[in-house]
């Protein structure tokens, strides 16, 4: 979340709703239980509102059979992720403002959000496990790059991994460090699947690394390594020719 969200109940005076909002945007990026300290279940329901006391206070699953002991008001009802789906995002919208629902009317659709989650999640699991990566970030959508990469790796039947520069657009939402260079690091689990990773890097770095057929394959897989947090950055030349070399398919064993 960038802001603080306009969850406060409407009733209140604006400025009580705006110290409202902030308290509990700094309560949810806990990512934790207000009441017992439960860290968030991915994919679970939580609930905001006033505690007996009169505190801002964020409840998740861990407490719901508690809440006529531990709320004196429910104001908002939500559901808490650990990844981001690009079906979900709603950060296109500039007013901030969240529609108001009837309690009923919220935990039906965040029921409905749950299982398209649940939906994504069993979908991409697979992929996930044969990629030895967990994705934090999930593209259901098409957009330009997607189709290029799919598109490359049928063109390239016996390569796993690319390194590319990204396309425009492509990284609006990945915080970059000023004056970085990056390059997108792609594997194909499987066609239709892919998981991909960012890796950006100084002037005085050791990349942008020469490329040829022989050793292209090699690069692009100890790189996703690298930006996939996998393989640490190799400090000096030495180093990465070594993390190269282990990722080099022994010749006539196939890729």
């Amino acid at each position: 979340m960038s802001r603080a969200p306009r969850l406060a109940p409407s009733s209140l005076p604006r400025q009580q709703r705006r110290r409202v909002d902030r308290e509990l945007y700094k309560l949810i990026c806990r990512e934790a239980c207000s009441f017992c300290g439960t860290p968030l279940e991915h994919n679970t329901p939580t609930a905001s509102g006033f505690d007996k006391q009169g505190a801002v206070a964020h409840a998740g699953v861990c407490c719901f059979d508690r809440f006529g002991e531990i709320f004196s008001e429910i104001f908002a009802m939500g559901f808490f992720s650990a990844r981001r789906y690009d079906i979900l995002d709603t950060r296109g919208s500039t007013s901030g403002t969240v529609p108001e629902f009837s309690l009923e009317q919220a935990a039906a659709r965040i029921a409905a959000y749950q299982k398209t989650i649940a939906d994504v999640d069993k979908r991409f699991g697979d992929a996930d496990r044969r990629g030895g990566v967990r994705s934090t970030h999930i593209n259901v959508l098409d957009y330009p790059w997607t189709a290029d990469d799919r598109d490359w790796f049928k063109r390239n039947p016996k390569r796993s991994h690319r390194m590319r520069t990204p396309f425009p657009g492509e990284l609006d939402k990945v915080k970059i460090p000023t004056g970085r260079e990056v390059i997108v690091l792609v594997r194909q689990v499987e066609p239709g699947s892919r998981i991909r990773g960012v890796l950006h890097f100084g002037p005085d770095s050791l990349l942008p690394l020469p490329v040829n057929e022989s050793s292209d394959e090699a690069i692009a897989h100890a790189l996703f390594e690298v930006a996939t947090r996998r393989e640490a950055a190799p400090p000096d030349v030495q180093a990465l020719v070594a993390l190269v070399e282990k990722y080099k398919v022994p010749q006539g064993a196939g890729s």
